[in-house]
């Protein structure tokens, strides 16, 4: 498993899955400059390889227009995400999710409950594209 704590997300990849985790600290608001920090620091864990990814947003409490139109974008935003799994918890994560679920983008995305179900629906989706796109080894 490759760790790495930054200062506002902590990022996760067991090797053997070559599937990220995101999960942020409590109460998180995200405006544009924690937003590109975020993207940032995703992209620098991956060394900018395609990946799919489960976020975990039951932490985020607020997130402004500019950076969820920021997050949107196909660049930085969403750069190199084959694949995304939400995992909230509560109503107003619920709501966050559902803005990124609902967006359009390049890859699927789906909203969960429960990381062993967001993580079971990654395999599955990676599965049907398996031998399309190669997966990066972290």
């Amino acid at each position: 498993m490759t760790i790495k704590q930054y200062r506002l997300v902590k990022y996760s990849m067991d090797k053997n899955s070559a599937i990220l985790l995101a999960e942020f600290p409590a109460n998180l608001k995200i405006d544009l400059a924690v937003a590109r920090e975020i993207v940032g620091d995703r992209l620098d864990f991956l060394k900018d390889e395609k990946h799919y990814v489960i976020i975990d947003v039951s932490n985020v409490r607020e997130i402004t227009l500019e950076a969820k139109e920021y997050m949107q974008r196909p660049d930085p935003g969403q750069k190199n995400i084959l694949g995304a799994a939400f995992v909230g918890t509560n109503p107003l994560s619920v709501l966050f999710a559902n803005i990124f679920v609902k967006t359009r983008k390049t890859f699927q995305a789906k909203f969960f409950t429960n990381k062993d179900d967001a993580y079971d629906w990654i395999i599955e989706h990676r599965r049907k594209v398996n031998g399309k796109i190669s997966l990066p080894i972290v």
